[in-house]
């Protein structure tokens, strides 16, 4: 039965012994009885050791010790799993209510990932509540539209693919790339907040993460697949034109067909007298394919 499914939560840690303490406390304390708790500390010299001595307990397996980083940590607590789905849920974080995990649970049918919302602590804000599917590679080469702080792993496809350990803060990113991109995995979003998210640290490192990303890309797709991307980006390159972002924008919205319909009606209006303009009358068909 769904509700019988093992869920494998880890949480890694460094020098971060209070905001340890929150995370373990929310998962301890969940109503859903089927949890695999594992704790990847990164040999931690503030006391954090001994919080998690305080409730191993509860906690199915735990180690403290040096990596070689955020990647490193969480791949040792992921091939350590033996759930049906992982969810990886850093020391700071926390689960946003007692039930969460029984609530979602309940609504899972075999997908390979299952998404829910994200609460952010700085701005007080729900995250991913915009996210529109089907996801496409544009969404991934605009942003992250998959929340990893709140996304349930099936376990083989975790373990068939891991994290790249060489990237500093955007595996998740390319996991989730390669996951729906290029294994055509199925997943769905679950409209409910499964974790409260501590924003900062070195995810938010922008000129960081776009130079990984752009890393990422040259590696997975052929040169003349990323040129389509960079003229669609007016010459700008990831992330800086104007043009792509209000094509990811306006697909969030329920209105976006109208939106297309009519700017099609005035591209097909101005082809009557621009040959070269001639495009709109197939872009319809691809609208067609992508919203029947």
């Amino acid at each position: 039965m769904k509700e019988q499914l093992k869920i494998s939560i880890i949480t890694i840690n460094y020098n971060n012994k209070n905001g340890l303490k929150r995370t373990i406390e929310s998962v301890v304390s969940q109503t859903y009885p089927f949890i695999e708790y594992i704790v990847i500390d990164g040999n931690s010299i503030d006391g954090s050791k001994e919080v998690i001595e305080k409730y191993k307990d509860r906690i199915s397996y735990w180690v403290s010790e040096p990596d070689s980083g955020i990647y490193n940590a969480m791949n040792k607590g992921g091939m350590k799993a033996t759930g049906d789905y992982l969810l990886f849920l850093n020391s700071g974080d926390s689960l946003y209510n007692t039930d969460v995990i029984e609530y979602m649970v309940y609504r899972f049918n075999d997908e390979d990932l299952v998404m829910g919302y994200v609460f952010s602590e700085l701005s007080k804000k729900i995250c991913y509540d915009d996210v529109r599917f089907p996801l496409t590679f544009l969404d991934f080469y605009k942003s992250n539209p998959i929340p990893h702080p709140s996304c349930f792993i099936k376990r083989d496809l975790y373990q068939g693919l891991l994290y790249d350990e060489s990237l500093r803060i955007v595996s998740d990113w390319k996991f989730f790339l390669q996951a729906v991109i290029f294994k055509n995995c199925n997943y769905k979003m679950i409209p409910y907040v499964v974790t409260s998210f501590e924003d900062g640290g070195l995810s938010s490192n922008n000129v960081l993460c776009k130079e990984e990303r752009n890393k990422v890309l040259s590696e997975l797709f052929p040169e003349r697949v990323l040129l389509d991307y960079f003229k669609f980006t007016n010459g700008e390159g990831y992330n800086d034109s104007d043009y792509d972002t209000l094509f990811v924008t306006i697909r969030k919205y329920n209105y976006s067909s109208i939106i297309y319909l009519l700017a099609l009606i005035v591209v097909r209006f101005i082809s009557l007298f621009k040959t070269n303009a001639s495009f709109s009358r197939k872009l319809s068909l691809f609208w067609k394919s992508e919203h029947v």
